[in-house]
């Protein structure tokens, strides 16, 4: 198999020889590019007969190395391609036009001045009137000692007009026809066991996704094998029309289920809303397309497709690189993919316009681009699984933390844990513990910290102050500005009372509403005293900057110290220091108060 691809190459290279002279054929054979060979006519309005061509005087022209390629247009053009058999001895030869989707091609052999075969090919006749099985046209030919024959092709297609023609020996055909279907065959198989086992994973988890990716997956080996002639050979043989049609709807397909897919895996709504509302038309583009393909001649259907495809690509790896850039993890798979696609995507247009030549890297080009792309995006989509994974670890996470305090065998068994989950336990633990608006911790760590600190005081006889605070006229505020600058207060005043308590053992938190909460440990009143009084010098001097402006605020605070002892209780300190704040509000406000014990 190797052996034929060689071979075929090399011959490829050695066969460019000097335009307008005849191919000289040899006993060997092999596969030679007949490009070299051809020269040709335009027939802008289709109405040169074959008998005008063979004896008109008509300004044939050289074609050169390249593959014969006019690119999209609606003139017919003859091709004459002039081949000698030196030998002293008969040969058999097959020349291949390697372009599946020309739709007509009148072949016309020629020796000695007249015409001894023709043919009517092209896709726009049933697949079984070809005198070749193959996907692309294939034409038997043979000489008898020391003849010549030319070969006159009559072309004309709605699609690109592009006539890569090569004659082969049969046994170096098959060789290399082998190669290529193998690697197609690879291609498609590729393409089909992933979205097999995409499907499977839409099944078990019911994610839209998956089946849009399916269906994007599909599309593009239905679209490539179109182009190809394998499915007009395998899947519908007679239905010529809808063959060039099929090329439109798969096409379109692959708009339309790749601008759904990039959507919905990058979230990008969640990124950019104006790359998403693009996205959004081209998904509807893609679909007004696939419908036109059964009314809007092919000709132009497939010129706006092409345009409209590549920009869609483009806006695709766009999405990519701004997901990307903006923090999502799988944008990055998901970008190096559609590179890959983008470049194949754009090598088959170049081709198809006439600026790149035909040959195995161009014919390919979009096979192994979007290869690579699938294989990627499934890793994309494994990654995402594991991603879905990790977040649902981390809710399994936040519940054992909200179990851990009433079972302290589990405490014993987080505690053996690595330092990596003993890290992340730490965070959540923080945020469970912590006031979201302030950023002070909350009731419920309040009430835990207080009850230690009281029972450590009543342990070793040492005082406890507590300071209760409330913003004066709170409601007010709320009332005239809206609870969004009432917001802005508590958080401005949240910092305040932070850097107003300086000991590490000083403990603050929201205690509800507009009242905060401060535990001293080791404090008496007058020192409880001093750390109020800071706190509401700290608010009073400098008004709080709200998104409605800066607004003046002040504290009154309440302030106990006590020994704790088996004839006190928390609750009575408690009432103690919110009694000295209630003195305080009833005493003008914007001061602090002391509670004596009972």
């Amino acid at each position: 198999m190797h052996r034929h691809l060689i071979t075929f190459l090399i011959t490829l290279i050695a066969a460019f020889h000097a335009s307008g002279s005849p191919l000289l054929l040899n006993v060997e054979g092999s596969g030679i590019s007949l490009n070299n060979s051809v020269d040709y006519i335009e027939d802008p309005d289709s109405s040169l007969s074959f008998r005008q061509i063979t004896e008109g005087d008509h300004p044939w022209q050289e074609n050169g190395s390249k593959t014969f390629n006019k690119s999209y247009n609606e003139s017919s053009w003859w091709l004459r391609i002039e081949i000698d058999n030196p030998t002293d001895k008969s040969q058999n030869r097959l020349l291949e036009i390697s372009y599946a989707v020309l739709d007509y091609i009148d072949v016309y052999l020629v020796s000695d001045g007249a015409v001894f075969q023709q043919y009517e090919l092209g896709d726009k006749y049933p697949y079984h009137k070809r005198p070749f099985d193959h996907r692309n046209f294939i034409i038997p030919m043979s000489w008898e000692a020391q003849q010549n024959i030319t070969v006159y092709l009559r072309v004309k297609s709605s699609s690109a007009v592009q006539v890569p023609v090569t004659l082969w020996d049969q046994e170096t055909f098959f060789g290399f026809d082998t190669t290529r279907t193998i690697l197609q065959g690879i291609f498609f198989g590729t393409m089909l066991v992933i979205a097999a086992y995409n499907l499977l994973i839409f099944f078990v988890l019911g994610e839209r996704t998956y089946l849009l990716y399916v269906g994007y997956v599909l599309c593009m080996p239905l679209f490539l094998a179109s182009l190809g002639g394998y499915s007009f050979r395998y899947l519908w043989p007679t239905f010529t029309e809808w063959n060039d049609q099929s090329i439109i709807v798969f096409l379109s397909g692959v708009v339309i289920f790749g601008a759904s897919f990039t959507r919905s895996f990058l979230k990008v709504v969640d990124y950019s809303k104006w790359i998403d509302n693009t996205l959004w038309v081209f998904w509807l583009g893609g679909i007004a397309l696939a419908i036109s393909a059964f009314f809007i001649p092919y000709h132009y259907n497939i010129t706006v497709l092409i345009i409209w495809a590549a920009g869609a690509c483009v806006m695709a790896l766009a999405s990519g690189c701004v997901c990307w850039y903006r923090g999502q993890v799988t944008a990055k798979y998901y970008t190096i993919a559609w590179t890959a696609m983008l470049s194949g995507g754009i090598i088959l247009a170049l081709n198809k316009a006439g600026v790149l030549p035909t040959n195995l890297f161009t014919e390919y080009g979009t096979h192994i681009g979007s290869s690579l792309e699938v294989v990627l995006l499934s890793f994309a989509l494994a990654e995402r699984i594991n991603a879905e994974r990790r977040l649902r670890f981390e809710a399994q996470e936040h519940a054992l933390i909200a179990t851990q305090r009433a079972n302290e065998e589990l405490e014993g068994r987080v505690q053996e844990r690595t330092h990596e989950l003993e890290s992340l336990t730490q965070k959540l633990r923080d945020l469970s513990n912590t006031d979201q608006l302030t950023g002070l911790h909350n009731r419920r760590h309040l009430d835990t910290v207080l009850m230690e600190e009281w029972e450590r005081g009543k342990r070793y006889q040492r005082p406890l102050a507590v300071i209760l605070m409330d913003i004066d006229h709170f409601k007010s505020v709320n009332d005239t500005h809206g609870h969004p600058v009432g917001d802005d207060c508590l958080q401005e005043v949240a910092k305040r009372v932070k850097h107003g308590v300086r000991w590490p053992t000083d403990f603050a938190a929201r205690y509800g509403g507009e009242e905060f909460c401060i535990i001293l440990p080791e404090t008496e009143t007058e020192g409880a005293i001093t750390v109020a009084e800071r706190i509401r010098q700290l608010i009073e001097e400098n008004p709080i900057d709200t998104r409605n402006g800066p607004l003046a605020i002040t504290i009154s605070a309440g302030v106990h110290s006590i020994i704790p002892s088996e004839n006190s209780s928390l609750n009575k300190l408690l009432e103690q220091s919110d009694s000295a704040l209630y003195d305080a509000k009833k005493q003008g406000r914007n001061r602090v108060c002391r509670q004596h014990a009972a």
